[in-house]
C-alpha cells in the first residue's frame, strides 16, 4: 500500500464518527438523486405507456386539424392506399353515467373502438373480465369502478341524452397516467358511442399499421394531399416529439440539480477535511520531518475525499433505488409499468458522489501539501489572518456578481439559460460559500452580547471563540444555508405567481370543454337559466417559424386562440398595452391580424406593426399584430381542462384571432371551449351542473373553481419543494454534525482548561450550543439573501423564456420564519449528540487529549 493511502486510511479509522457523518451526507446526497432520478424515469415510463396506449402500435395517424369527428368514409379511403395493413377508427366523447340504487352518477371520457381492431393496435390488460365486444357493453377503469361504486355485471345508466341507455359492466382495466394526473375512461364500441349521442359512422382519428417495408414518413408525404385540409396525416413519431422533448427537459433539469446537490456536499466534505487538516498540523508537520513529501500528503487528502465519496455512493445509490423501487410498488395503478431503473440517474450518482468526494479534497490537499514543518509545529499559537477574510469576501462577492451579470444583461433565451445552469448558479453558490466567513463573523459580532446573556455565557468568550476560527463557523452555516436559500425562492416566487400573475388574469364567467363542441351544443348552454351570453374558443397549437425554442430544451409552440371578435370583446374584460379595442376588432373581422399575449410581447419582443409568422403541419401564414393585451387565460383552461393534449404539445404565451382565419386558412372549424357569460345573482354551482348534462360537454368550470384549483396546484407544488428544502437541510446537518464534533475535539484541552478553573460542565456545553446559534444565525441571513437573489433570477429567466412578469420579489415572512426556525432547530438538535457528550467527560480526560 502506498504511504500516502495508508495515512489516508489511519486518518479515516481514527475518527470514525465524524468520517461516518461525512459519509453520510454524501450517502444521503446519492440516495436522493437515485431515487429521484428512479422514480422520473418510472413515472416517464408509464406516461410513455400511457401515450402507446393512444397512439398505439400506428405508423400513422389520420386526425381533424381541431380534434373533432369526422366522417367514417376517411377510413375507406385510407385503408384502400397502398401500403396501407390495416385501419383502426376510434371516437371519443362524455358519458354521464349512474349507478341505479347507490345514487352516484359520474362523467368519464368514453371511448369508442372497434374491439377486434383495437386490441391489434392498443392491447390492454384486463384485470377483471373481458373486453367490450358488443352493444349494451361498458369496460371501466379503475377509477371510475371505484367513483361509481360499480363491479362485473352491474348495470349503468346513460343519464344524458335522449332515451334511457343501460350498459352492462363486463370488465374492469387499470387507471392511466397522464402528465402526472389520473385519467378515469371507461370504453364502449364505436356504433355504442355513435348512438348515445346521436352520430353515426365517425370518428375522431384514425390509426392506421402500414405493410412492412413501407416507412411512415414517405408514405405520409405521398398521400397527405389527398385529404380534405382540415385533415391532417401525421406519423406517430411526431405525435410523440413532445413527449420525448419533455423527457430531455426532464433528463437535463435532473443532471442540473444533481451538480448542484454534490457541489453542496463538496463544500461540507471540503469544510471538514479542511478542519482535520487544521487539528492535525502538528501531526502533519511531524511526518515532513520524518521524511514525508509534500505530494504524499496531498495525495492523502485526495484519497480520503475519494474513498468518502466511494463509501457514500455505494451506501446511497442502493438505497436510493430501494426507496424508489417501493415508492413506485405503492401506486400501482397510476404506475402500471412499475419500477424502471434509471441508468443516467445511477450514473449522475455515482459520479457525482465520488467526484464530491474528490473535489471536495482538492484544497484539504493543497493545504496538507503546504505544510512548512517549523511553521506547523506552532500553528497553534497562530490566529486566522485578515487578508484571509478579506479575500473571502472579495471572491464571494465576485461568484454572486458573476451570477447577476449574466442574468441582468443577457437576453438571449440559450445564453442566458445554459449560461446561469452552468456558470451563474455555480458561481453564485461558491461565491456564497467564501461570503459565509465575514458574514458569519459579523453575525456573531451582532447576536453574540444576546445569545450570551440567553446562554449565561461570559460576555466576550463566544464572540473570541468564534473570531478565533471564523473559516469553520462560516462554512459550516454555509452548509446549512441551500435548504433555506431554497425555500425562499420557492416561496417568494410562488407567491409572486398566484399574486402578481394568477390574481390579474381575468378569467371569464364559466367555460365548458369538450371534443365534439357545435353550435347545437352552444344554443343549448344559452338555454341554462343564469347564462345571458356565450363565446365559441377554438385553440390550436401552432408554431411561430424563425423564434427561439427555450434554448432547444423543446420545441416551443404558441396556442392560436380563435373567436368571433365582436362576442368576445363584448364579454372580455381586456386591458391593451398597444393598441384599442375598436380598432383590433375590426382588423380581426377583416381577417390576417392577431392580437398577442402580453407574455408574447415580453418574451419575443414583438407588438403592433409587427407580423408573424404562424405555421401547422407545413402551412405558414402571415399575420399583422394590432394590440397587446392582458390574457384573459383561455389557453390556461385549456390546459387545465386538457392536460393530456397539452402535455404532449406544450405552448408558450397566446396570439388571438378570428375563428373565421382558423377556418380558412387551416380548416379548423372545431369548438373547444364555451365561454359564459353569467348574471350577477346566477348560482355557479347550478349552472356548472346543467352545462355538464349538454350534449358534447366533457366537463364545465367557473373562474372561481378553476382559479381556486390551479391555486391549490401551485401551492401543492410549493409544499413539494419546500420538502425538498427541508431535505436539503437534514443532507446538511450531518456536515454540520461532523464541523462540531471536530470543533469539538480540537479544542478538548481548551475546554479541559476552562473545566480546570472553575468552569462548569453546563458552561462548555452552553459554549458549544451558543456557537450553533451563531451558525444557524449566519445560515439564516446567507439563506435569505441568496434565496432572494434566486428568486429574482427565476422571475428575470421566466420574464425572457415565457414572458411571465413578476414585480414581487421580496420573501413572505411566514415561509421566511418558518425556514429560519427550521435551520434553528435543524442546527441544534445536529449539535446535541456532541454537546451531550461534551458534557459528561472530564477535565482531567478533556486535559489529556491533546496531540502534539
Amino acid at each position: 500500500m502506498r504511504p500516502a493511502w495508508r495515512l489516508a486510511t489511519k486518518t479515516l479509522s481514527e475518527r470514525r464518527s465524524r468520517t461516518a457523518l461525512l459519509i453520510s451526507t454524501v450517502a444521503l446526497c446519492a440516495m436522493l438523486i437515485a431515487a429521484v432520478t428512479c422514480a422520473l424515469a418510472s413515472m416517464n415510463e408509464g406516461i410513455a405507456h400511457r401515450v402507446g396506449v393512444t397512439v398505439g402500435n400506428a405508423d400513422v395517424r389520420l386526425q381533424h386539424v381541431g380534434k373533432r369527428l369526422f366522417s367514417l368514409d376517411e377510413m375507406k379511403r385510407l385503408g384502400a392506399m397502398p401500403g396501407v395493413e390495416v385501419v383502426v377508427p376510434r371516437a371519443q366523447d362524455s358519458l354521464l353515467l349512474a349507478n341505479p340504487g347507490k345514487e352516484r352518477d359520474f362523467s368519464p371520457t368514453a371511448y369508442g373502438v372497434i374491439p377486434d381492431r383495437e386490441q391489434r393496435i392498443r392491447p390492454r390488460v384486463v384485470q377483471e373480465g373481458r373486453l367490450v365486444a358488443n352493444l349494451g357493453e361498458i369496460v371501466l377503469d379503475r377509477t371510475s369502478a371505484r367513483t361509481l361504486d360499480a363491479k362485473l355485471g352491474d348495470t349503468l345508466n346513460v343519464k344524458r341524452f335522449g332515451d334511457p341507455v343501460e350498459l352492462k359492466v363486463v370488465g374492469i382495466v387499470g387507471t392511466q397516467l397522464l402528465g402526472g394526473l389520473a385519467r378515469p375512461e371507461v370504453y364502449v364500441t364505436l356504433e355504442q358511442l355513435g348512438l348515445i349521442n346521436e352520430w353515426t359512422d365517425k370518428a375522431r382519428e384514425l390509426d392506421a399499421i402500414l405493410d412492412k417495408g413501407v416507412a411512415p414518413e414517405e408514405f405520409v408525404a405521398a398521400n397527405a394531399g389527398a385529404f380534405d385540409k382540415s385533415l391532417i396525416l401525421r406519423t406517430s413519431q411526431k405525435i410523440t416529439s413532445g413527449l420525448d422533448q419533455s423527457m430531455q427537459s426532464s433528463q437535463i433539469g435532473m443532471a442540473l440539480i444533481s451538480s448542484l446537490a454534490f457541489l453542496a456536499a463538496s463544500f461540507i466534505i471540503m469544510t471538514g477535511m479542511t478542519t482535520g487538516v487544521t487539528e492535525r498540523q502538528r501531526e502533519l508537520a511531524v511526518i515532513r520531518c520524518i521524511g514525508g513529501t509534500r505530494l504524499q500528503l496531498g495525495e492523502s487528502q485526495l484519497v480520503i475525499g475519494a474513498i468518502v465519496g466511494v463509501l457514500g455512493a455505494l451506501i446511497g445509490v442502493p438505497a436510493g433505488v430501494l426507496g424508489a423501487a417501493l415508492l413506485i410498488s405503492a401506486f400501482p395503478e397510476q404506475l402500471p409499468v412499475g419500477f424502471v431503473f434509471s441508468p443516467l440517474g445511477i450514473a449522475l450518482s455515482f459520479g457525482g458522489a465520488i467526484g464530491a468526494g474528490i473535489v471536495g479534497g482538492v484544497w484539504p490537499a493543497f493545504l496538507a501539501a503546504r505544510t512548512s514543518p517549523l511553521a506547523a509545529l506552532s500553528a497553534r499559537s497562530r490566529l486566522p489572518r485578515l487578508k484571509g477574510v478579506v479575500l473571502c469576501s472579495v471572491f464571494g462577492v465576485a461568484g454572486a456578481l458573476i451570477h447577476i451579470a449574466i442574468i441582468w444583461f443577457n437576453r438571449d433565451p440559450f445564453y442566458l439559460l445554459y449560461g446561469d445552469a452552468f456558470l451563474g448558479i455555480p458561481a453564485m453558490l461558491s461565491g456564497y460559500f467564501l461570503l459565509a466567513v465575514p458574514v458569519t463573523l459579523i453575525v456573531a459580532w451582532v447576536l453574540s452580547p444576546v445569545v450570551s446573556k440567553v446562554f449565561g455565557l461570559p460576555p466576550r468568550l463566544l464572540k473570541r471563540s468564534v473570531q478565533a476560527t471564523p473559516y469553520r463557523h462560516g462554512f459550516t452555516a454555509a452548509a446549512m444555508m441551500v435548504g433555506l436559500a431554497l425555500l425562499v425562492a420557492i416561496w417568494t416566487n410562488g407567491r409572486a405567481v398566484l399574486n402578481d400573475w394568477l390574481g390579474t388574469l381575468k378569467f371569464p364567467d364559466a367555460f365548458v370543454f369538450g371534443r365534439n363542441l357545435t353550435t347545437d351544443t352552444q344554443k343549448k348552454i344559452e338555454e341554462i337559466p343564469g347564462v345571458t351570453r356565450t363565446c365559441a374558443i377554438t385553440l390550436q397549437h401552432m408554431s411561430p417559424r424563425g423564434l427561439w425554442d427555450i434554448a432547444n430544451f423543446r420545441k416551443n409552440e404558441t396556442s392560436f386562440i380563435a373567436f368571433e371578435p365582436d362576442t368576445f370583446f363584448d364579454m372580455a374584460e381586456l386591458v391593451f398595452d398597444e393598441g384599442n379595442a375598436q380598432e383590433a376588432k375590426n382588423r380581426l373581422i377583416q381577417g390576417n391580424a392577431v392580437m398577442v399575449a402580453r407574455e408574447y410581447k415580453v418574451a419575443k419582443g414583438i407588438g403592433v406593426g409587427s407580423t408573424i409568422d404562424l405555421t401547422y403541419e407545413g402551412k405558414t401564414y402571415t399575420f399583422d399584430v394590432v394590440a397587446v393585451v392582458n390574457s384573459p387565460g383561455l389557453d390556461i383552461v385549456n390546459s387545465f381542462f386538457d392536460i393530456g393534449e397539452d402535455y404532449l404539445q406544450q405552448s408558450v404565451s397566446a396570439v388571438f384571432g378570428s375563428r373565421k382565419d382558423l377556418i380558412d386558412k387551416f380548416g379548423n372549424d372545431a369548438i373547444n371551449l364555451i365561454q359564459m357569460e353569467l348574471t350577477p345573482d346566477a348560482d355557479d354551482e347550478a349552472v356548472i351542473n346543467a352545462a355538464q348534462r349538454v350534449r358534447g360537454v366533457i366537463t364545465a368550470g367557473s373562474a372561481k373553481s378553476i382559479k381556486a384549483e390551479i391555486t391549490k396546484f401551485l401551492s401543492a407544488t410549493m409544499l413539494v419543494f419546500s420538502v425538498v428544502g427541508v431535505a436539503s437541510m437534514l443532507v446538511a446537518c450531518f456536515g454540520v454534525a461532523n464541523l462540531i464534533v471536530a470543533a469539538i475535539q480540537m479544542r478538548q484541552f481548551e475546554f479541559g482548561v476552562l473545566r480546570a478553573i472553575g468552569a462548569q460542565r453546563g458552561l462548555v456545553a452552553r459554549l458549544v450550543l451558543g456557537e450553533a446559534v451563531i451558525i444557524a444565525g449566519g445560515a439564516c441571513v446567507l439563506g435569505t439573501v441568496m434565496g432572494m437573489q434566486g428568486a429574482w433570477a427565476g422571475q428575470h429567466v421566466n420574464s425572457v423564456l415565457m414572458g411571465i412578469e413578476l414585480k414581487r420579489w421580496t420573501p413572505p415572512l411566514d415561509a421566511t420564519a418558518a425556514g429560519w426556525a427550521a435551520v434553528l432547530i435543524i442546527t441544534l438538535l445536529a449539535s446535541g449528540p456532541a454537546v451531550w457528550r461534551l458534557a459528561r467527560r472530564q477535565p482531567r480526560e478533556l486535559l489529556g487529549a491533546m496531540k502534539g
